[in-house]
C-alpha cells in the first residue's frame, strides 16, 4: 500500500466513527428543515421570475413610450421614397417580360390552309 491509501483509509475509519458516536436526528426535524430549505428555495425561484417578468414588461414599455420622429429625424423621406425601387424576390426566378396578355393583345399566327383558323 502506498501513503495515500494509508492516509485515505485513516480518513475513512475517522469518519465513520465520528458518524457512530453522533445521535441520529429525529424524522420530525430533518423534514421541518427541509420544507424550510423548500420553501426558500420557492421562494427565490419566485423573486427571480417576477423580476425577469418586470424587466420584460418594463423593456416593452419603454420601447414603446420612444416617439417615433427622433427616429426619422435623420432621414429625408422625399430623398428616400425618390431613391429606392422595389421587386418582389420571386421576381428573379421569371422569365423575361415579353408583352402584357392583359394590355397587348398577342398577333395570332394564321394558318396556311383556307379554311384552318389561327394556330394555337
Amino acid at each position: 500500500m502506498t501513503d495515500s491509501d494509508t492516509a485515505l483509509r485513516t480518513a475513512v475509519r475517522d469518519a465513520q466513527a465520528s458518524v457512530e458516536k453522533g445521535d441520529v436526528p429525529e424524522f420530525d426535524r430533518i423534514w421541518a428543515v427541509a420544507n424550510a430549505r423548500t420553501r426558500t428555495l420557492r421562494r427565490q425561484r419566485r423573486v427571480v421570475a417576477g423580476s425577469v417578468a418586470a424587466a420584460a414588461v418594463a423593456a416593452i414599455a419603454f420601447g414603446l413610450l420612444v416617439p417615433r420622429e427622433v427616429e426619422l429625424r435623420f432621414v429625408d423621406e422625399d430623398e428616400l421614397l425618390g431613391t429606392t425601387s422595389w421587386s418582389a424576390p420571386s421576381d428573379s426566378l421569371l422569365p423575361e417580360h415579353q408583352f402584357d396578355i392583359y394590355q397587348e393583345i398577342p398577333v395570332l399566327i394564321e394558318s396556311t390552309e383556307t379554311y384552318g383558323g389561327a394556330l394555337l
